[in-house]
């Protein structure tokens, strides 16, 4: 009697496992939950329980979370954006097996502390709300890989923020961020960042540590300086930096080696780190509209660059190999103070644009020869008296401009750019041009105006020169 009263209670223990174990949905992964059927209403949903485990309420005009939504408690997936929800409702929080929330578009002002009670939540979608903070429960999501909060209005992040260590992607961009908590630091799996448009002045040390991250934003904030730290970032192979106020790099800014395109335009950088040199992966540097006086001769090491930007500094001299670069197609120098431009070019075969317009450059004294798929060269509101033959080396070039200089003479062989388009001499002091212009087959728009030619000469020049728009 004993033994069969034993036996029935194992029995009866094991039916009720059996039935708990039934009542417990299974936790779908990525793939599988993109495959079950979205329900649109909860009414819908309840029909089947069990299996309903997407529900999209999206542009329903919703005011507040339909009150039985608490019992779905397969859902695992819950789309409520573009709707008016001005915050969210108990019943949300009760959905124990929840992963994907999406509330983006709505009014939402806060989020209460019993987010943390979505322990199965892997991703948090919040864009376009009018959140300022978030609950120090959010630390205790730590299944989150992705959370996207941008287009808010967040000052502060929690310190708890930093135990979610499996996040692998946070956006924040457009919002009001100050300083980053150095907790931060803790998000070791993170590999997209996205912080642009906020007022931040500087890092944590502690970002050194988000060594997986690949992809960082940090575009209009008013970053001052960056941590040194930042150096060990050196899995990065997209960051954006461009308008701020940096003064400078930190030192060993050159390991971030996997970095393609470096666009740090609009900031207040003086100088570059020598170490820029080692970053042999750049295709793109772009520093323009900062203090520079000078390129570091390190960039010579740069020897994939295609298009560098430097317009919009100090610049007061280019000598050296800083420019003499293999695979160079575009240099832009414009807007700066050189005054001397004497660098090696003999490496610049691949140069197809050079823009030196708006400098102090009084003379030009360079090998042209090397640069055979010149196309554009730029002159334009220098200091120029001579025109030299030297650049008539460069028989590719198609647009050749040099307007608003003080030119007095220029090499007769100008025919040998049989590819020129554009020729803009406007604005100098010329008495006379090379009749040989006219020669030119191709000239399609020739600016002469400004000079000082004589009469005669006027006449030589409209018989001559056969250009489809010429200025005189």
């Amino acid at each position: 009697m004993k033994h069969q009263r034993y036996f029935l209670f194992i029995l009866a223990l094991s039916v009720s496992i059996v039935a708990t174990a039934k009542k417990k949905p299974k936790l779908l992964t990525p793939d599988e939950l993109k495959s079950q059927k979205v329900y649109t209403s909860v009414d819908d949903a309840l029909m089947n329980k069990r299996r309903a485990y997407r529900l999209n309420l999206e542009r329903q005009k919703l005011t507040e979370l339909p009150k039985n939504l608490s019992k779905l408690t397969s859902l695992q997936e819950l789309s409520i954006s573009y709707n008016q929800l001005k915050a969210l409702g108990p019943q949300l929080f009760s959905l124990p097996n929840l992963q994907i929330l999406k509330a983006e578009r709505n009014g939402l002002t806060g989020l209460p502390p019993e987010i943390g009670n979505l322990k199965e939540l892997t991703e948090l979608h919040l864009i376009g709300n009018q959140l300022t903070s978030l609950p120090e429960e959010i630390g205790e999501c730590t299944k989150l890989k992705i959370i996207t909060l941008g287009e808010n209005r967040i000052t502060v992040l929690p310190k708890s923020l930093g135990n979610l260590n499996n996040l692998e992607q946070l956006d924040l961009f457009a919002n009001k961020l100050t300083a980053l908590p150095e907790s931060f630091g803790n998000l070791i799996n993170l590999k997209t960042l996205d912080l642009d448009q906020n007022s931040l002045q500087t890092l944590p040390e502690s970002f050194g540590n988000l060594k997986k991250l690949q992809s960082l934003k940090l575009e209009k904030n008013g970053l001052v300086t960056l941590p040194e730290s930042f150096s060990n970032l050196t899995n990065l192979s997209e960051t954006e930096l461009m308008n701020n106020s940096l003064r400078s790099l930190p030192v060993h800014f050159g390991n971030l080696k996997l970095l393609t395109e470096l666009v740090i335009d609009h900031n207040a950088l003086v100088a570059l780190p020598a170490s820029i040199g080692e970053m042999q992966q750049l295709k793109t540097l772009d520093v323009s509209d900062n203090q520079l006086r000078a390129l570091p001769p390190s960039l010579s090491g740069l020897v994939n660059l295609e298009t560098l930007i430097a317009r919009g500094n100090k610049i007061e001299k280019i000598t050296g190999d800083a420019i003499n670069l293999p695979n160079l197609k575009l240099l832009d120098l414009s807007i700066n103070r050189i005054s001397v431009f004497k660098p090696n070019t003999g490496k610049l075969s691949m140069l197809e644009t050079l823009d030196l317009g708006m400098n102090q450059i009084s003379s030009i004294d360079i090998d042209f020869s090397p640069m055979q798929n010149l196309r554009v060269l730029n002159l334009n509101h220098n200091k120029l008296t001579n025109l030299p033959a030297a650049i008539y080396k460069a028989t590719s070039i198609e647009q050749l401009k040099a307007d608003d200089n003080r030119l007095e003479t220029m090499g007769k062989n100008i025919d040998e750019l049989k590819n020129l388009k554009v020729l803009d001499l406007s604005s100098n002091d010329l008495l006379l041009v090379p009749l040989s212009i006219g020669k030119i087959h191709g000239l399609e728009d020739v600016n002469l105006k400004g000079n000082r030619f004589y009469k005669w000469h006027i006449k030589q020049i409209r018989d001559n020169v056969k250009a489809s728009k010429l200025l005189l």
